[in-house]
């Protein structure tokens, strides 16, 4: 299978996703519209909009494509998680997703180098505690919405560097 080969199928499965959450969309835009609504909401008119909304398909699990590089499964794990983690986190996601005992340490130093993930380590520590992604970063603080629990209670900002 040569390169154009690999693109193509991947392009027809992200295709084939789209179309079938189009169809889920309009399936839900088509139970809407048999609802009857009127002026006076009704208790069987709620109930019948609860249902068709609750009635929607539930999400496909999360999914990573093993026939892409392992570096783009990984920026799509730190997507997926959501906040910064340690590398057992990133190892776990990453088995879990792909079903590869594959280890990731030295595909994640690797982004390191290349500037797209960084490091969290403590001033006076040789020891990095979590990985985030660059963009997570701003002004030398990582952002609140990428902050695992309980994240300003261990670390302050300024005991706290970016590699």
């Amino acid at each position: 299978m040569n390169d154009k080969e690999v693109i193509l199928a991947a392009m027809q499965r992200e295709r084939d996703e789209l179309h079938d959450k189009i169809m889920q969309v309009d399936r839900i835009i088509k139970r809407i519209k048999n609802v009857d609504y009127s002026n006076e909401i009704s208790g069987d008119n709620t109930k019948q909009l609860e249902t068709t909304i609750a009635s929607k398909e539930p999400v496909k699990p999360v999914s990573i494509s093993t026939s892409t590089d392992v570096k783009v499964q990984i920026l799509r794990i730190f997507e997926i998680l959501g906040k910064a983690s340690k590398l057992s986190q990133i190892q776990n996601e990453f088995t879990k997703l792909t079903g590869s005992r594959y280890k990731i340490r030295d595909v994640v130093r690797g982004l390191q180098q290349s500037k797209i993930l960084q490091m969290l380590k403590l001033i006076d520590s040789h020891r990095g505690i979590l990985w985030v992604k660059k963009d997570w970063v701003r002004n030398g603080q990582l952002m609140d919405e990428y902050k695992p629990e309980g994240f300003d209670l261990f670390y302050q900002a300024s005991n706290v560097i970016y590699e």
